[in-house]
């Protein structure tokens, strides 16, 4: 009984979520097996979890190894790989649901949460404080809106940015 009261106070990301690197950068397979070798794993079993910390620090290590553009690569490849229920049918309601998509791919108590508030049909408000790159995010925001062939124009807050220290990361999203 202790394992379950114990597991549920660990902060932790899905190794489904994880593999999401390896399609971002599968023309690259020496890089793979570089960062997998410098986090000390050979592989991420995509049935496992890992420590949340862990797995945010794998995604910065990647940003500062790759650059912005790859690790936003790598969200993309996240909703690109997501399995989505016939109720998710447009821009609307994907962006909505990235909130309960994150908390089936992070769990804990501190793992943090994704608010989508809808300011009119074409534009939203994304509060974002799960913890990781931001340019992670704006993959993941990119990548919902080309799912339904839409370029969208996401421009981030004034208030602070995750990457700089701040707790959350907000962002216009219009479509």
């Amino acid at each position: 009984m202790g394992d379950q009261s114990e597991q549920q106070q660990k902060n932790e990301y899905s190794g489904a979520a994880l593999t999401s690197f390896i399609v971002a950068l599968a023309d690259s397979k020496g890089i793979v097996d570089k960062l997998l070798a410098d986090a000390g794993v050979e592989s991420i079993d995509p049935e496992a979890w890992y420590d949340y910390d862990w797995a945010v620090s794998f995604f910065y290590k990647i940003e500062a190894q790759l650059g912005k553009a790859a690790i936003a690569s790598v969200g993309r490849s996240m909703i690109e790989a997501a399995v989505y229920p016939p109720e998710i049918d447009g821009v609307k309601a994907l962006l909505a649901s990235l909130g309960h998509w994150f908390a089936l791919n992070a769990r804990g108590p501190e793992v943090g949460t994704i608010l989508c508030e809808f300011e009119d049909d074409h534009s939203a408000i994304i509060d974002n404080s799960a913890r990781g790159p931001c340019s992670l995010n704006i993959g993941i925001i990119e990548a919902a809106c080309a799912r339904y062939g839409t370029v969208p124009l996401i421009e981030h807050g004034t208030e602070g940015c995750k990457d700089d220290g701040a707790p959350t990361c907000i962002y216009r999203v219009s479509w």
